[in-house]
C-alpha cells in the first residue's frame, strides 16, 4: 500500500524543485527518528509524510495544506486505506503548514510538523532555501545570498517545535547555518568581526542591510 502512496506522491510532485518527493522521503525519515520511543501510529505518519505537499506543483503553496488534504482523502479512499485512520492522516496534513491550518492536536501531527521544519534547516535547508530564492527573484549573485539565507532562516526560526528531539536537532542545524554565515561574511564584509551588511539580530535571526 505504501508503494502505491509513494508512487502517487511522486507523480503529483513531478517537476517540483523544493517540495518534491525527495523532500517527502526525507520528512518521513525524520519522522521515524522523532517517533522513536513514542506510541505513534506509523501508518498514519508514513502516509501523511508522503502526501503532505502533493498539491504544491498544481495549486501553489499558499493553501497547500488544504488542497493536499483534499487530494489525499480522495486517493486514500480509492486505495482502501483503513477508514479509521484517514481522518488522522488528514489532520497531520492540515496541521503541518506555516501558511495556516490548525495547530497539531496529535503526536503524529506534531512529529510531521517538526520533521517538515527540520528539512528547511542546516545543509539541506540551505540548498532548499537558495532554490526557493529563485522563486523570490534571486539572480544567483553571491552578494544576494545573505538576503536569501536571512529569509530562509527567519521563516523557520520563530516556529515552535513540539518534540524535544526536534529541538535538539534544530539547534545543531541552526549552528551549522551560523558557521556558514560567519564564513560567508569573510567574502564581502570589509571587517567580518564588525559586519556592516549582515547583522545578527538576537533571538530573531539576521538582517541584511544592502545598498
Amino acid at each position: 500500500m505504501f508503494k502505491k502512496i509513494e508512487d502517487f506522491a511522486k507523480e503529483k510532485m513531478k517537476g517540483e524543485k523544493v517540495t518534491g518527493i525527495d523532500h517527502a522521503i526525507r520528512v518521513w525519515r525524520g519522522c521515524q527518528i522523532l517517533a522513536q520511543g513514542k506510541d505513534i501510529d506509523m501508518d498514519v505518519l508514513h502516509s501523511a509524510s508522503l502526501l503532505h505537499d502533493i498539491s504544491c506543483p498544481i495549486k501553489g503553496r499558499k493553501n497547500h495544506h488544504e488542497d493536499s488534504a483534499r487530494m489525499a482523502e480522495i486517493f486514500l479512499r480509492e486505495i482502501k486505506f483503513p477508514e479509521e485512520k484517514i481522518s488522522s492522516v488528514l489532520h497531520c496534513i492540515m496541521a503541518h503548514s506555516r501558511y495556516g491550518g490548525p495547530e497539531p492536536q496529535t503526536p503524529e501531527a506534531e512529529i510531521l510538523y517538526d520533521s517538515d521544519v527540520l528539512d528547511f534547516i542546516g545543509a539541506i535547508g540551505l540548498v532548499r532555501g537558495v532554490t526557493r530564492g529563485f522563486e523570490w527573484g534571486y539572480t544567483g549573485d553571491v552578494f544576494e545570498a545573505p538576503d536569501i539565507i536571512t529569509r530562509m532562516k527567519n521563516m523557520v526560526i520563530k516556529r515552535p517545535l513540539y518534540t524535544e528531539k526536534a529541538r535538539e536537532i534544530a539547534q545543531s542545524r541552526y549552528n551549522f547555518i551560523d558557521i556558514f554565515i560567519a564564513r560567508l561574511r569573510k567574502y564581502f564584509e570589509p571587517d567580518p568581526s564588525n559586519p556592516a551588511y549582515f547583522k545578527s539580530i538576537r533571538g530573531a535571526g539576521y538582517s541584511f542591510l544592502g545598498d
